[in-house]
């Protein structure tokens, strides 16, 4: 896993592959997303310092919704197939979720994708429990991808090039510092109730 989180050698082998290397990191990000558990802010970086912070923004965006959407699509085919994780639709929230509007589910999403506390292989396998649909699940993956995938590029790639831009990186990490506190709070009081 060392090799994943070298922001300078993921850019290096990216860049070994010339053109080829968008697929190759698109490929990668979706095998991250699949995985549910790897942190794709390294490669989100590497995306930066090979494409710059545009172009490496939207290589990282397309491979991490792409990513998620093969994700989703293999959790809902698996639950079909798999009676024990037919059980799991059980749980109250699931029918709270699907007694939402589709607009509520959307929205669910698009919030879940911006909350830093939750990992996006969780979101991808709660929503492939509940009934949203796969057009309204992409657009909401989409919406709530663009901050963190602007966070994460612009914090992977001012690790690499910390003297350049050292106060882009605080502003960055205070930001999302910010964002993540706001969760929490969030989910304690919630909890306390």
């Amino acid at each position: 896993m060392e090799w994943l989180t070298n922001v300078e050698g993921l850019a290096e082998w990216i860049r070994s592959w010339g053109i080829l290397g968008i697929m190759g990191s698109i490929v990668l990000n979706i095998i991250i997303s699949v995985a549910g558990v790897l942190p794709s802010i390294f490669l989100s970086g590497a995306n930066a310092i090979v494409y710059g912070l545009v172009g490496g923004f939207f290589v990282s965006l397309t491979g991490e919704v792409l990513g998620a959407t093969v994700a989703f699509l293999l959790y809902r085919y698996g639950i079909q197939k798999s009676k024990g994780l037919k059980k799991l639709e059980k749980f109250s929230w699931i029918h709270t979720i699907n007694g939402a509007s589709r607009f509520r589910k959307g929205l669910a999403i698009v919030l879940l994708r911006m909350n830093p506390l939750i990992p996006s292989g969780v979101i991808n396998l709660g929503a492939a429990l509940t009934t949203i649909s796969f057009p309204d699940f992409l657009l909401a993956t989409f919406l709530g991808k663009i901050p963190s995938m602007v966070f994460e590029t612009f914090v992977g790639h001012d690790l690499v090039y910390l003297s350049e831009n050292k106060y882009r990186l605080i502003f960055s990490l205070l930001a999302g510092s910010l964002v993540f506190l706001l969760f929490w709070r969030k989910e304690k009081s919630r909890s306390l109730r």
